[in-house]
């Protein structure tokens, strides 16, 4: 029973013209091409997919064309035919690449949709807690730099200023800012001896 399915199969494909053959074959992959060509454009997955296994049935349908018009036709027509179509395929296979490339730069050039404001903003960082010594260094450096002070005393207490805004920032203090502290508060007090602050 199976053999007579297979004999009726074989006869079928053997009554069939090659142009018949070859409209059945290149309408299949036709078909693939479409199909995959649209799901590259509008599903991510398959765009962000590997595409060789594409390739490799482009590579399959040229054997199968070359099969084809063999039976039929010479062998030098055959490869004619098979070479045609595999540049078509691979021509196809190009442009599905290359869709997929420039939609995934798309995509990533795309900004974020922004939520939308929460009702109630909760600060996800904890505020610096205030420092004293480091305000009280701050309010001295702004009362040098409104002296007419050196160049070189000027670039130190902008220095020294930087580095206590920094501090201030950072909130809580390490062993080795309060260090650096007293260094700047040591500068501080020679320069406002100094300058009669």
């Amino acid at each position: 029973m199976l053999t007579d399915f297979f004999n009726n199969v074989y006869s079928l494909a053997a009554s069939l013209t090659l142009e018949v053959s070859l409209y059945i074959c290149w309408g299949a992959f036709a078909f693939v091409f479409l199909c995959t060509l649209l799901l590259t454009i509008f599903n991510r997955g398959v765009r962000a997919a590997d595409k060789r296994p594409y390739f490799a049935l482009v590579n399959a349908f040229a054997a199968v064309t070359f099969a084809l018009a063999l039976t039929k036709s010479e062998l030098s027509f055959s490869v004619l035919l098979a070479v045609t179509f595999w540049c078509f395929g691979y021509l196809t296979y190009g442009l599905i690449a290359l869709i997929s490339r420039r939609k995934r730069r798309e995509e990533r050039y795309v900004l974020p949709e922004v939520p939308p404001p929460a009702e109630r903003f909760t600060p996800s960082y904890r505020p610096a807690k205030p420092n004293v010594r480091t305000e009280h260094a701050l309010s001295v450096t702004e009362k040098l730099l409104a002296k007419d002070l050196g160049r070189g005393d000027r670039q130190e207490t902008e220095r020294i200023k930087a580095s206590l805004g920094f501090m201030q920032a950072k909130g809580d203090l390490s062993p080795e800012d309060n260090e650096r502290l007293n260094d700047n508060f040591n500068t501080l007090l020679k320069l406002m001896a100094k300058y009669n602050v």
